[in-house]
């Protein structure tokens, strides 16, 4: 099965803005960069996933999309969300052919080509669907679609529940997985402080060991 990864990105420099209160700008960028990059490799080294395809109107994430051979898919501009860019990769892959899309959120700090080869093996041909959810059960992280234009998604608050409906709607059934690596993504100072204190040792990780952030965020630092 001819599978592409999908991932949207947004512009970096406006990348975790629920994270103001307790990381520089600067900072942010870097960690989203970083966990871009996390994401970028893991699919790389993922031997079911035949293309990546980065959907962004950001200069630094294409180039750094490019530099692991992803393919760059140009967003709307100006960008208009999460869905009609993941939309822009969907109609993509299907254009090339794919059999299946795996998308992913651009913040997965832990992610592995272990973790999206799980998901893959766990996908139903020609027709199904694997969702993993994030740590509150409430999110996606991640959901592979077969076929690519199965559904529309619908990534953000309670995507969890809107992509089972949507999916029951489009008679594709859907296979739940709950993967410990893929449940954390970065979103607010509870989750940076998961990634601060883990014991993994990737680039976002390193990041927060660099910056003190246990320690920041611990004795409350606000920024």
């Amino acid at each position: 099965m001819r599978t592409a990864a999908v991932i949207p990105v947004k512009p970096l420099d406006h990348a975790l803005g629920r994270l103001a209160s307790v990381l520089s700008p600067l900072e942010r960028r870097e960690l989203q960069a970083a966990m871009l990059a996390e994401v970028l490799l893991a699919c790389r080294d993922c031997p079911g996933i035949t293309d990546t395809l980065v959907v962004t109107g950001d200069a630094s994430a294409a180039a750094l999309s490019r530099s692991t051979g992803a393919i760059v898919v140009e967003d709307h501009a100006p960008p208009r969300g999460m869905n009609p860019a993941t939309a822009l990769g969907q109609a993509f892959a299907a254009s090339r052919g794919m059999d299946a899309v795996l998308i992913l959120t651009a913040d997965l700090p832990l992610v592995s080509a272990d973790d999206l080869d799980d998901i893959l093996d766990a996908l139903a041909p020609r027709e199904g669907a694997v969702l993993v959810p994030s740590r509150d059960g409430t999110g996606t992280n991640a959901l592979a679609i077969a076929p690519p234009l199965g559904i529309a998604t619908r990534l953000g608050p309670n995507s969890r529940e809107l992509h089972e409906l949507a999916l029951l709607e489009a008679g594709i059934r859907v296979r739940q997985l709950e993967i410990s690596s893929l449940a954390l993504d970065v979103d607010t100072p509870d989750d940076l402080w998961a990634l601060a204190t883990c014991a993994y040792t990737g680039m976002a990780a390193e990041r927060c060991g660099a910056w003190n952030l246990a320690e920041r965020l611990g004795a409350g630092v606000v920024r």
